[in-house]
Parts: structure tokens; sequence; C-alpha cells
């Protein structure tokens, strides 16, 4: 299975111990970054970023779909994306894992 790194230390990131964070303003959606959770091991969460997603929920199908969804409405709402580098970084982490996962359930049938 894919294997998630963290944008901040660079190290491995188990789906139970991730977070996906970013900021929003007023019309704005930036700094998309997928790290560990702030803990005794890890500080890598930033603090400037406002809102957040577990990374175990982003590999659910539902919670997957969820998060786009909450994007497109952003959009809709006249919200523009500040850093593209940064969601398109992350959305390549979540797209390969959900395409193992879809890979995987077509196997077993």
């Amino acid at each position: 299975m894919s294997r998630f790194v963290c944008d901040v230390c660079g190290e491995e990131i188990d789906v139970h111990e991730g977070i996906l964070t970013w900021t929003r303003d007023e019309a704005t959606l930036a700094n998309f970054t997928l790290t560990h959770k702030n803990s005794t091991e890890h500080i890598c969460q930033p603090a400037e970023n406002n809102r957040f997603k577990d990374l175990y929920t982003l590999t659910m199908v539902n919670g997957y779909i969820e998060f786009i969804d909450y994007l497109v409405a952003r959009w809709e709402n006249g919200f523009y994306l500040k850093d593209a580098k940064s969601l398109n970084k992350v959305l390549e982490q979540l797209n390969l894992h959900m395409h193992e996962k879809v890979i995987l359930l077509v196997e077993e049938n």
C-alpha cells in the first residue's frame, strides 16, 4: 500500500498519525500541508493553518469525496487557491492511495 510522507520532517506518516491542514481566510485557500499530528514525538503541524482533516478520514472513499466536495464548494463561493503546488502535492499522495485501494478491491473479486 502507498505510504504518506510528512511535508515538514520527511518521515513516513501512519494514517492514524497524520493530518492535513491548510489556511482559509475570507477568500483564499492556501498552504495545504500533510504532516504528523502534533505529539511528543513530532511537532510538524503548521501553527498558521486554521483548517484540518484527519488523514485517516481522507483515506476512506467518503472522506476523500467529502474533501473534494469542500474544495469545489469553496471555489463556487468565490474562493481562490493561493498555492496550487501545496494542494497538488497532497492530492498526489491521496490519489495514489485511493488508486491502490480500488485495485485491491477489484483484484479480490
